[in-house]
């Protein structure tokens, strides 16, 4: 909903894409705030700890585009104001209530920090002075991110560390022992049995990570350029800005679920994106045939020809994204010895260089669907 309102008209540069009028759009923020915060402290007592941490990390990188916009236009009017003191009133009054809205929106999107923190708390899984110390984390702008990636990073961690028996145990948090790091995850008595299977949130959230990454890709930028579309788009400026962060959810997210996931899903996903790209990859080959004759104009390169490495180096990085599941595939099917360390690097290799990174994501999937027939189906 916050993206339906100003800030995705400053973002696509169109007035026509603000969906709801700015002081409904105020309203509806203000209540789903609230209401976001009251369901984040209504699941303390019944979700897992871990999935809390999780879902609030996901909150703060989807709002990551919105506060890297707020620090530019607070540099931006600071540096308007900060040469002329008979106008830093107005700048205070201009920037005053964006900071509260800002700073409040960074709390609403720590709630499920705030969540975790109080869970991991009482099942002592940490101690009240860690607790307090993340919390404030979770307060500062900035420091925020910092302190929801580390606190996943903590749970999934001692999460990995809870003997595969420790939920079935019925005893309620009090009776534990303390001086064991987990169970900090279902151990509360319940007289539910437990579903039989539950949603791959991880799996979820990198393949939404990825499908971000993909429709970024084709809102602007080079796409955009050689075939303009009617419909709003990413400015110029912003994309790059707005692909970098959907970059680094799709990396960050594909390494966290990959030891979640089988070889041969990874190894499918990552082709699939790199057919998804492959329109992408062709309209820049296509600009970069035809900025290739300013590099040897006569009398030295045109200055067209300066547009030319940013693209080059833009598009090797944006392959080497799209080769994360690959890259994740190659290390779990080598760490489950389904190919040797050498066949590993061969295949890491070929997925790093252009054109063979597609012929190696081909040859991975093929290569891992037979292995997979081959397998017993026993678990």
């Amino acid at each position: 909903m916050f993206y339906a309102g100003e800030p995705a008209g400053t973002l696509f540069g169109c007035r026509a894409f603000n969906v709801i009028p700015p002081l409904m759009w105020l309203l509806l923020l203000v209540t789903l705030g609230a209401a976001n915060a009251a369901i984040a402290f209504g699941l303390v007592r019944t979700e897992r700890t871990r999935d809390l941490a999780f879902w609030g990390l996901v909150l703060k990188v989807c709002f990551l585009p919105v506060f890297l916009v707020s620090l530019v236009v607070f540099a931006f009017v600071g540096s308007q104001f900060s040469l002329r003191p008979e106008a830093l009133p107005l700048a205070f009054a201009l920037l005053t209530p964006y900071a509260v809205l800002s700073y409040a929106l960074m709390i609403v999107t720590s709630c499920y920090g705030f969540a975790a923190i109080i869970r991991a708390r009482d099942e002592q899984v940490i101690s009240p002075e860690a607790a307090k110390n993340y919390k404030r984390g979770h307060a500062i702008p900035i420091a925020d991110l910092v302190a929801s990636i580390r606190l996943y990073l903590l749970l999934r961690r001692l999460d990995g560390a809870v003997p595969t028996n420790a939920q079935d145990t019925n005893q309620p948090s009090r009776t534990l022992n303390v001086a064991q790091p987990v169970p900090l995850i279902n151990n509360t008595v319940t007289t539910r049995a437990p579903r039989a299977s539950r949603i791959p949130w991880p799996t979820v959230v990198s393949l939404a990570a990825s499908f971000c990454f993909v429709a970024t890709a084709y809102a602007g930028g080079p796409f955009t350029m050689a075939f303009p579309s009617p419909f709003p788009m990413l400015r110029i400026d912003v994309w790059p800005l707005v692909m970098l962060v959907c970059a680094a959810a799709s990396v960050v997210c594909t390494h966290i679920s990959r030891d979640r996931r089988k070889p041969r899903e990874l190894a499918f996903w990552g082709l699939l994106i790199k057919l998804s790209f492959l329109p992408f990859f062709l309209t820049t080959s296509l600009i970069v045939l035809f900025l290739g004759p300013y590099v040897l104009a006569p009398g030295g390169p045109a200055p067209q020809a300066f547009i030319l490495p940013p693209v080059l180096l833009g598009n090797y990085i944006i392959m080497i994204v799209t080769s994360s599941h690959g890259f994740a595939a190659i290390a779990r099917a080598r760490n489950e010895q389904l190919i040797s360390p050498e066949t590993a690097k061969q295949y890491k290799r070929g997925h790093a260089i252009p054109i063979a990174d597609l012929v190696s994501s081909i040859r991975l999937y093929l290569l891992l669907r037979r292995l997979g027939s081959a397998a017993p189906t026993t678990m």
